[in-house]
């Protein structure tokens, strides 16, 4: 019992810390000269189960090639059917990580990213149901293009201990 309440609180810590950093990032953002900017985005995409997965994040470029980004991702509910009953499979995490980029020109840039995530994947079926809550090694890959100054889009992959994501979105810089 004593290993369940304390990820319970583990889980608190670090959405109270994503929720911090979230609300942080527009005051630190003023008080930077930089003109990189904060940003929100939201992807959907291809995970390695479940039928969709969704994304929304935010995130912070500091500098030409540094920033952050903190995210949710959420895998729709996967159903197997086998001859004992339905097998369900669902996850959603928590993220944070720092991102390097590399800018190819104006409009084009690579980017790098690595840092942790929360995550709960469930599967529930005939034999019981398992709640896997682990906090995971984050690494992924992407390229963004802008559209405009403020609009872009954007392609990524993920991966971490618990499945991983393609996925393709759009994000709004401020």
């Amino acid at each position: 019992m004593r290993s369940h309440a304390s990820g319970r609180t583990w889980r608190r810590s670090a959405l109270l810390l994503c929720c911090v950093a979230g609300l942080a990032a527009p005051g630190f953002a003023q008080a930077q000269s930089s003109d990189w900017g904060t940003y929100v985005g939201a992807s959907i995409g291809d995970p390695n189960f479940g039928d969709v997965g969704l994304k929304i994040y935010a995130g912070q470029q500091l500098h030409r090639y540094f920033g952050w980004e903190a995210g949710i991702t959420r895998f729709a509910r996967e159903v197997d059917t086998t001859p004992f009953g339905d097998v369900k499979t669902d996850f959603w995490g928590i993220s944070g990580a720092a991102v390097g980029i590399l800018p190819i020109n104006a409009d084009f840039s690579a980017f790098g990213k690595a840092g942790l995530m929360a995550g709960r994947k469930r599967i529930s079926g005939p034999a019981g149901d398992d709640n896997q809550d682990r906090l995971n090694l984050l690494f992924g890959v992407g390229a963004r293009y802008a559209l405009t100054p403020n609009a872009a889009i954007r392609a990524e992959y993920e991966t971490f201990s618990q499945g991983n994501i393609f996925s393709v979105g759009a994000t709004y810089r401020f």
